[in-house]
């Protein structure tokens, strides 16, 4: 006898299609190169406006968290949740030392370096964590809603 084929007997049988792992794959790739290129185009928009980091690279660090908050799987969630301050730090590093912004290359000057850096980055890293777990919150809850409307 044969067997029921598509997307729904898949469902039913509990089966994943074949191509989900890859599409899983790629969209979590796009998130990630996502939430790394648009901070690095808000610091460079600041950089060439003659500014610290700013505006500019705390409105694109809150978009990209709330962009990849909203597209990351139900797992991807843990992941994603600690992201913003693994990726605005090095960022504002690295762009502060291209910069000029580095005092020295050792001891002294470049601890002190390192806590402007860490000053600097703070406001983008609070804002897009805020933003990041608001977002993540909205979907638990929702999921929760609509787990009890299916009666499961």
């Amino acid at each position: 006898m044969p067997t029921p084929r598509g997307p729904a007997a898949a469902a039913r049988h509990g089966r994943r299609r074949c191509g989900s792992r890859a599409r899983s794959r790629g969209t979590a790739l796009t998130a990630a190169l996502t939430a790394l290129a648009l901070p690095v185009a808000g610091i460079a928009v600041d950089g060439l406006t003659g500014s610290a980091p700013g505006r500019a690279f705390v409105v694109t660090a809150v978009v990209a968290a709330v962009l990849a908050a909203a597209t990351c799987s139900r797992a991807g969630a843990w992941w994603v949740a600690y992201a913003p301050p693994l990726v605005a730090a090095p960022i504002t590093a690295v762009a502060e030392g291209l910069g000029g912004g580095a005092a020295g290359g050792h001891g002294k000057g470049l601890a002190t370096a390192a806590v402007h850096w860490a000053v600097d980055a703070f406001p983008a890293m609070a804002a897009a964590e805020a933003a990041l777990l608001a977002v993540l919150a909205v979907r638990w809850i929702r999921s929760r809603r609509s787990t009890r409307r299916n009666g499961a």
